[in-house]
């Protein structure tokens, strides 16, 4: 509090001394008219009424105190100028609006005043130019019915000396509150130096108008080295140096005047437009110098946060390359899986190299090509394409590995393709352990098909391998979540992707486990069903919520309709929340991005008045073709749309879904055409006892 207090007891000291700087300065601006001109070249006061309007910043009511200061001290500084009380009022008031009118423009928006951008010098100059305009109409305006002197000649001249004075001062109020964000250097005082021995040599000698823009030179060189502060400074001190020693009837402008060779309006217009020409040319380059400045950090500290990120992914491997395929990058992933290091390869080697030679060719006969690094990129010639497969990779070592490749192209702004980047990881164990589970569902598919008389050895042996997936499943599942709870330490963001991608997988490879577990119970008759009185409403609830994952990265429209009043069936609640889950899936896997995935719980009476719960999934996807639909509940069986499209799954969820229905006394039916989508109805009997008021968990 205390301190909000000291900060605003300095401001108003600071107003203050403004606002008779005000005075003082425009009491005595006809000072500033040179030799043989009754009109002022430089209108300070103004400049620095704007200048501290804008170092105020957006708040109004300061700004409200100083524009009331600026009618009183501006109308008090032309009385004492000579002008009668009226004009003296009016004058007041139109250099007041003209301060409002810049200070509005540069904090449009509630926004602090600042010159970080070209567009922000733009809004200067736009606002300078305003402001000058604003005044020089009306003091037109003004002398023109108070003074009985002419309208364009006085707009003109003031609407010059006054825009001069607001781009001079003007940036200092921006300045103020701009952080220095270059170190103080020898060679900014050399550079200030110079500037003002140089200013003083041409505006403090009788030397000609061919150098009168010498300084400018000095000025660029102050521009592209020195923040925005130290050159808002020496444009002010500059602007005050030439304007003193011109109306003291020195430097070249003066000169010509004097010498008769130019008018001494000429003189203020020429003074004006160095004044101009300075502001403009030195703050220009001012900021095109600190947005390159700052673009070269921000490049700096991507690259640093890139080249990071690149050599924390230790065991994923990103591999860079031009257009031809020679390597450019290299990170430390790559160097662990393949055993080079980065200068081994980077500027010399084609990644096409990395291949096993044998699967290049064959995917090079497949696409009609010769063997080359364009096997690799074949159709990624624009941006947003990436192609994934697995690759053999061969090592330093000569070891081979199996690799999950993603390949994208780097594409300029134009649309050219100037290089590919590959992230890969090693699946060589991942593999070898689908291929193993894949071989063992298809021997006991084959088996359930072909081998009837070995059924109760094959549903044995699945039921042995499952309990047996399960224990160490369970712990590879249990030390993921300790790993993405932190308990070994914090993961990187590339780490928990992997510790997450391990997970997705493990649950699915589970929920495939217990598929095979209770297809063995329903095959050996032992699905038992713990049955009692459950809100079916509750239970499918349930069951639409959990499916939650599957639908996350998916452009799906999901449509949910259950009646709100409690539907009591005689079930067990688990087991009907797996039917459920497993038509909400194959609608969600069998449905394109786009479609829609509905789910309706109501109640129906048939034909003989028994009343039953009708659960209906239905969507808009691929179908089911007729003659796929009389075998789509048998065990293990997959449609030839399933197998052509590559959708996961096993062929056990519809078989699983029908015996736990029929255990229930309750039946199935499915309506489908090609292309249409499908709709799968349930109907379960109504219990007569009173369901549970809660969800039967």
């Amino acid at each position: 509090m205390n301190r909000a207090l000291a900060v605003a007891r300095r401001w108003d000291v600071a107003a203050a001394m403004v606002l008779l700087g005000v005075f003082v300065l425009g009491a005595t601006a006809v000072t500033f008219a040179p030799p043989g001109s009754s009109v002022a070249v430089w209108w300070p006061a103004a400049g620095l009424a704007v200048a501290f309007l804008l170092a105020t910043g957006p708040n109004r009511r300061r700004a409200a105190i100083v524009l009331a200061g600026m009618v009183v001290t501006s109308g008090l500084a032309n009385f004492y100028g000579g002008r009668p009380p009226l004009a003296a009022t009016c004058f007041g008031f139109a250099n007041t609006a003209e301060a409002a009118v810049v200070w509005w423009i540069m904090t449009r928006g509630s926004h602090r005043p600042r010159l970080a951008s070209l567009e922000d010098l733009g809004r200067l100059l736009l606002a300078t130019l305003a402001g000058a305009l604003v005044f020089g109409v009306l003091a037109g305006l003004i002398v023109t019915f108070t003074l009985d002197r002419t309208f364009f000649p006085t707009a003109y001249a003031v609407t010059a000396s006054h825009a001069a004075a607001v781009l001079t001062l003007a940036p200092l109020g921006v300045a103020v509150s701009t952080k220095a964000t270059i170190p103080w250097r020898l060679e900014d005082l050399l550079q200030g130096i110079v500037l003002l021995a140089v200013t003083l040599w041409v505006f403090a000698s009788t030397s000609g108008l061919p150098l009168a823009f010498l300084p400018l030179p000095v000025l660029v060189w102050g521009a592209t080295r020195l923040d925005l502060r130290a050159l808002a400074t020496q444009l002010a001190l500059l602007g005050v140096v030439v304007v003193l020693l011109t109306s003291s009837g020195y430097g070249p402008f003066a000169i010509a005047g004097r010498s008769g060779g130019v008018a001494p309006e000429t003189v203020g217009a020429l003074t004006q437009a160095f004044l101009v020409t300075a502001a403009v040319t030195g703050l220009a380059l001012a900021v095109a110098s600190t947005q390159r400045r700052d673009a070269l950090a921000d490049l700096h500290t991507e690259a640093t946060f890139t080249q990071t990120v690149l050599n924390s992914a230790a065991a994923t491997a990103i591999i860079g390359t031009d257009r031809t395929g020679t390597i450019t990058l290299f990170n430390r992933g790559a160097t662990n899986l393949l055993g080079y290091q980065p200068d081994d390869v980077v500027g010399s080697l084609n990644w096409v190299q990395l291949h096993e030679p044998k699967e290049v060719a064959e995917r090079a006969r497949e696409l009609g090509l010769s063997p080359g690094p364009g096997v690799l990129v074949h159709g990624l010639d624009e941006a947003g394409l990436s192609d994934t497969r697995d690759w053999t990779w061969v090592t330093r070592e000569g070891a081979r590995l199996v690799v999950d490749l993603t390949i994208s192209p780097i594409v300029e702004q134009d649309g050219q393709v100037t290089g590919y980047i590959g992230v890969a990881e090693d699946v060589t164990e991942r593999r070898v352990a689908a291929e193993a589970v894949q071989t063992a569902l298809q021997r006991e598919r084959h088996a359930v098909e072909e081998l009837t008389a070995l059924d109760q050895t094959k549903t044995d042996f699945l039921s042995s391998v499952s309990h047996e997936f399960r224990t160490p499943l369970a712990s590879v599942l249990g030390y993921t979540e300790m790993l993405e709870d932190g308990a070994v330490g914090e993961l990187t963001p590339r780490q928990l992707d992997l510790v997450s991608r391990i997970d997705r997988n493990g649950r699915r490879l589970l929920g495939l486990i217990e598929d095979l577990l209770l297809n063995s119970r329903i095959e050996s008759g032992q699905l038992n069903l713990a049955r009692r009185p459950c809100d079916l409403a509750s239970v499918v609830d349930h069951a639409w919520e959990a499916t939650g994952p599957l639908t996350q990265r998916r452009a799906l429209r999901l449509r949910h309709e259950i009646v709100t009043r409690p539907v009591t069936v005689d079930g067990d609640d688990t087991a009907i929340e797996r039917v459920v889950l497993n038509l909400l899936s194959n609608a969600v896997k069998f449905t394109p991005d786009g479609g829609i995935v509905t789910l309706t719980l109501d109640t129906l009476r048939d034909a003989d008045g028994v009343d039953h719960a009708r659960l209906v999934v239905s969507d808009s996807g691929y179908g089911i073709s007729e003659e796929d639909q009389r075998q789509v509940f048998r065990r293990f069986f997959r449609s030839a749309d399933a197998t052509e499209r590559a959708v996961q799954g096993t062929g056990l969820g519809l078989s699983i879904v029908q015996a736990i229905v029929e255990g229930h006394e309750g039946t199935i039916d499915v309506y489908s055409e090609l292309g249409q989508g499908s709709t799968f109805t349930v109907l379960f009997p109504l219990a007569t006892a009173v369901a549970p008021t809660g969800p039967v968990r």
